[in-house]
């Protein structure tokens, strides 16, 4: 993405190619800074007329509060000058604000004394979502927000469009954005070099051979179920004893009063733990994923409703992550490593959660629309197993000392497609990596380990949640695994280039092999 001075600009297409964002964008834009304006002269208001306890202001020049409260008309006049001045700059910023999508790349063009234009190429697009802040909802607008491989700094957003237009856009994006992936980053997204723009501006035209719609639903999340899980968090669980070893120590030792009256200084500590898992609620609240051919369309949102798509070809690697607290209702977690996504959903926009709780075959319902079968033996016995299981490569007895509880049960095992692995006895989690995603691999020996004959093989990924580590193996062993991993991503990489789709919609590729004896079941649609 780049800014082009208004001087260094190429020739522009004739102006019928280029579309306005929606009237009320400048609403929703300076509405922030008029309600400022509006709560700062609400507050001086409240101050003067409700003084406080030592009398109010003194004597002296008369405040904006006394102004107001003597010359009303006045005020009244300076207040609809306010908001023509917020109106008139909010209609200046629209009407020189104009987007189109040409020549394989969207374009946004801004500013009246600054002008700045914008362009992301469109096979640099990684996701693009769109989002409905609550006071858009009110108004039926969008906004779409374009994701490219640049970071978060080279995001574009279109903010706003009709709740239907920007649907609309988003699906065109998405449609150009996979055709430019499948032919390759040299040609356009408009195909034979032709603008990619709808010639009667009405919107996007329906591409052949690809659905518009929503795609089919997998599953959603009930908002009760959530709201419980949301609690099962170890913050909550600490907090919860605390409060019961105090009641109880003022129950035993008869001072309720005085254990009671230090019962404010964890106010704060509640607040804190409050706002974190009002915000997970908030995030993953009405969560719905459905599956397109190509993509994974998903929406969550209690107040900001946003809907994004994950294309499948991005996807770099896949966990199913039980916690402790969730195992005695069978509750399971489901996330997942996207090029070019970094989120932890700390902004309100986590894209790398397919799923936030759901049962052990919500889990894998999700893992069958990324192409994981789930009878495959190595993804069972990753799920449910206890170590032990054929094909899999674990930790020696040595690494009781460094992991007392689940050494048994940790280790690896590599299919004709992909690498599993697995940690955790009490908080269990289950890695699916496709050969061809292995970006690199690694080998780490701490010295505890070294003394131990230990070492521990680790798989780089992409930025995300997803960790794919073989801990604690014997040094031979390690070695090996880097060795066979390693062979197996170059073989994966010559047979199917990473950048492109796979068959089917799936994250992993056919296995060629499906008639002969092999190492490992098959992952494949």
């Amino acid at each position: 993405m780049t800014d082009v001075p208004p001087g260094a600009t190429a020739a522009a297409p004739a102006d019928e190619d280029w579309q306005r964002l929606h009237p009320l964008s400048p609403l929703l834009r300076g509405g922030v800074v008029l309600l400022a304006v509006l709560g700062y002269a609400a507050s001086r208001v409240v101050d003067r007329v409700l003084p406080a306890a030592d009398g109010g202001p003194s004597g002296g020049a008369p405040d904006e509060a006394a102004v107001v409260l003597e010359h009303p008309l006045l005020a009244l006049a300076a207040l609809l000058l306010v908001i023509a001045g917020v109106a008139t700059v909010g209609w200046v910023s629209w009407r020189f604000s104009r987007f189109r999508v040409a020549r394989g790349q969207l374009e946004l063009r801004s500013g009246v004394l600054y002008r700045q234009h914008r362009q992301v190429p469109l096979e640099r697009v990684q996701a693009v979502e769109t989002t409905r802040p609550l006071l858009a909802r009110l108004l039926g607008l969008s906004q779409v927000v374009v994701q490219s491989a640049g970071g978060a700094d080279s995001h574009l957003t279109l903010a706003y469009l009709g709740a239907g237009r920007a649907e609309e856009v988003r699906a065109h994006l998405l449609d150009l954005a996979g055709r430019a992936d499948e032919r390759g980053p040299g040609a356009g997204a408009g195909g034979g070099g032709a603008p990619a723009t709808p010639s009667d501006g009405a919107g996007p035209a329906r591409v052949a051979g690809r659905s518009r719609d929503e795609g089919v639903p997998v599953l959603d999340v009930p908002n009760g179920r959530l709201f419980v899980a949301t609690l099962l968090h170890p913050a909550t669980l600490v907090l919860g004893l605390v409060v019961l070893g105090l009641l109880v120590a003022a129950a035993v030792t008869g001072l309720g009063a005085g254990v009671l009256a230090g019962a404010p200084a964890l106010v704060p500590v509640v607040f804190g733990l409050a706002v974190g898992r009002v915000k997970e609620l908030l995030v993953h609240g009405n969560f719905a994923l459905s599956r397109t051919d190509t993509a994974l369309r998903v929406r969550h949102g209690l107040t900001e409703l946003r809907a994004s798509s994950v294309p499948l070809h991005r996807v770099q690697a896949v966990e199913a992550l039980q916690p402790l607290w969730w195992r005695p209702f069978g509750w399971w977690r489901v996330r997942v490593n996207v090029a070019g996504v970094r989120s932890d959903g700390s902004d309100g926009n986590d894209q790398t959660t397919l799923l936030p709780v759901g049962t052990l075959g919500d889990a894998l319902r999700v893992l069958a629309t990324l192409g994981v079968r789930p009878d495959d033996p190595f993804v069972v016995a990753a799920l449910e197993g206890d170590g032990g299981e054929p094909g899999w490569v674990g930790p020696p007895r040595a690494a009781r000392v460094l992991d007392p509880w689940s050494w048994r049960r940790s280790g690896y095992a590599v299919s004709d497609t992909a690498l599993h692995l697995r940690s955790g006895r009490w908080s269990r989690s289950a890695v699916v990596v496709p050969h061809a995603r292995v970006q690199s691999l690694a080998l780490e020996q701490g010295p505890v380990q070294a003394r131990l004959g230990l070492a521990t093989g680790r798989v780089v990924s992409t930025p995300g949640p997803v960790s794919a580590r073989a801990a604690h193996l014997r040094t031979g062993d390690a070695e090996a695994f880097l060795a066979l991993v390693g062979a197996r991503a170059r073989e994966a990489r010559r047979a199917v280039p990473a950048a492109g789709p796979r068959p089917g919609g799936s994250i992993l590729p056919p296995d060629p092999a499906e008639t002969v004896a092999r190492r490992g079941t098959p992952l494949v649609d």
